[in-house]
């Protein structure tokens, strides 16, 4: 198991084609960081500021929001300045997971309609902070739309009042240039924004200083982009040789973990240097699959986990993708079935999602993106760019989420082949899921009720093989079998460097012991017994 750091802004773009359908011949579905229609929000309610997650900003600097209904079933959100002071102020949004992308194309598209001339901003800036000017966009009290970027004036076009706007920003981080339309109309095409040092993790939409407040609506906003966090299963098949079955090696060689006896999985070329994989049932009396697990076989309870992948089923007949947690499957994260009619179900822990009205054809690729937010409990997924639920409850609290299963259903005919490729799981906080746990430096003997000399150090590394961020949390506790009732005094440091120094731990009892170290979802138990003397009280109490 390990990533090279080349692979965490990798971007999954093979052109592939799965029995005629090419993907190169149709539009590139997005997968979004940010996605925000409002469709799936109450209508007359503000906007709330739970982040990216759930289609909202991170901040409203107390602007007055609303959502409005244009159609039955299509809301915009209505954004007011009170006046309560005349400064400027903007909804703050945010790239999932507050990424900041520095490779890769950058694509953010949304829709405005002011309601009146006046003093707007739009701005587009790093993570964590609004110095960097990649963009800035400021609507005029004269009906002009002024761009300017860190080096300098770019230009103007014009706009009207109540005249909806539809803005597309296309930022290449490689070539460091930006382009960008309204309503179809280029204002500029490939500058050079002149921004080296950072990369864009934020857009900034409402009033400048001075504006009289008038409101403006906001609609399908939308950015796309590569988001930069480490991967904990990555599968192509591209590496694997065509014709044989596929290996059992784990993530760390982008392979599964385990394969049902009466499931076939095959590499298939479908391109020269592209291959899918292609799964079949040998028994249609049973549901066999084949199961996909994470580096180091993590079972990740924090953060967000960003699952990618692209499937087609041959015939219309039964499959199921399911989430579950690491080795064994009686958690049901989310649950994707396809029925024999065409129809697509969704069910989680806290029942059906949908169990109609969404259907699949067969011999086409479709394209997911499921986002779980492990801290919150909710997922979203989309399928081909469109959203088909949303902050939807899980309903898991006991585990967390570690494999992924691609299964043939019960009663599938043997002609039923489902074919996968591009699957991809990124974790937000990777960095921060500690993999592995050692004594670095243990002793043999102590005193009672005196500090352990030399220190007891351990050492905990991620996922990544790098030092758990400052301040990881690192406790020692008596291993099972020990003399009972010892309590350990300074059992909890944190961590400098990946390390963790426990200069004030004492023993209050006798006895042999052996220690365990825990960190995160890590445990190592110590290598030696450390025989603990009585206190000695010569040196405790010094000289006269």
């Amino acid at each position: 198991m390990r990533v090279s750091l080349v692979s965490l802004l990798l971007v999954v773009c093979s052109i592939i084609s799965f029995n005629g359908y090419a993907r190169g011949n149709d539009p590139l579905p997005q997968r979004y960081a940010l996605y925000a229609d409002f469709d799936d929000k109450a209508l007359g309610q503000p906007i709330g500021n739970r982040g990216a997650t759930f289609g909202e900003p991170i901040y409203l600097s107390d602007l007055d929001t609303s959502v409005i209904e244009v159609t039955p079933g299509h809301n915009q959100l209505r954004v007011s300045n009170d006046l309560g002071s005349n400064a400027a102020r903007r909804l703050r949004w945010e790239m999932m997971g507050n990424a900041e992308i520095i490779a890769g194309e950058v694509k953010m598209s949304f829709d405005l309609t002011p309601s009146a001339l006046d003093r707007y901003s739009i701005l587009v800036r790093e993570s964590s902070g609004s110095s960097r000017s990649f963009l800035t966009l400021t609507l005029g009290l004269g009906g002009t739309i002024t761009a300017i970027d860190e080096n300098g004036m770019i230009g103007q076009l014009n706009y009207t009042a109540n005249a909806p706007m539809h803005f597309e920003m296309v930022f290449d981080m490689d070539a460091r240039t930006s382009s960008m339309t309204v309503n179809g109309n280029t204002m500029f095409n490939l500058r050079a924004f002149g921004i080296a040092d950072r990369g864009i993790g934020r857009l900034l939409v409402g009033y400048t200083n001075g504006s009289n407040g008038s409101s403006f609506d906001l609609d399908n906003l939308k950015i796309s982009a590569p988001l930069p966090f480490p991967v904990a299963l990555e599968a192509d098949f591209d590496d694997k040789t065509v014709g044989l079955p596929i290996g059992l090696g784990g993530a760390a060689v982008h392979e599964p973990v385990s394969k049902d006896l009466e499931i076939q999985a095959i590499v298939l070329e479908e391109a020269p240097g592209v291959n899918i994989l292609d799964i079949a049932s040998t028994n249609n009396a049973s549901a066999p699959g084949v199961r996909w697990q994470f580096l180091d076989n993590l079972e990740v309870r924090t953060g967000l986990a960003i699952m990618d992948f692209d499937i087609l089923m041959t015939t219309r007949d039964n499959y199921a993708v399911y989430l579950r947690e690491r080795d064994t499957a009686a958690q049901s994260f989310m649950t994707l079935q396809f029925d024999s009619d065409g129809l697509m179900r969704l069910s989680d822990a806290n029942g059906a999602v949908f169990s109609g009205g969404i259907t699949y054809v067969a011999n086409r690729v479709y394209q997911y993106r499921l986002v779980f937010d492990l801290d919150a409990g909710i997922y979203n997924v989309f399928r081909d760019g469109i959203p088909l639920a949303r902050e939807r409850a899980h309903g898991v609290t006991t585990r967390g989420l570690g494999a992924i299963l691609y299964s043939i259903s019960n009663d599938a005919q043997l002609s039923a082949h489902l074919q996968m490729d591009s699957l991809r799981i990124s974790l937000s906080k990777a960095a921060e899921i500690s993999s592995d746990i050692e004594f670095l430096e243990e002793v043999t003997s102590a005193f009672e009720d005196q500090p352990v000399t030399p220190a007891i150090k351990v050492g905990v590394v991620n996922i990544l093989d790098q030092p758990v961020p400052d301040g990881t949390a690192v406790t020692l506790e008596i291993a099972s079998g020990g003399p009972p009732g010892e309590t350990l005094i300074g059992a909890t440091e944190t961590t400098t460097a990946g390390v963790a120094t426990f200069a004030a731990l004492e023993f209050d009892s006798q006895g042999t012991y052996r220690l365990v170290a825990r960190s995160l979802d890590a445990t190592k138990i110590g290598n030696v017994d450390i025989i603990v003397g009585p206190r000695d009280e010569i040196f405790s109490n010094g000289f006269d």
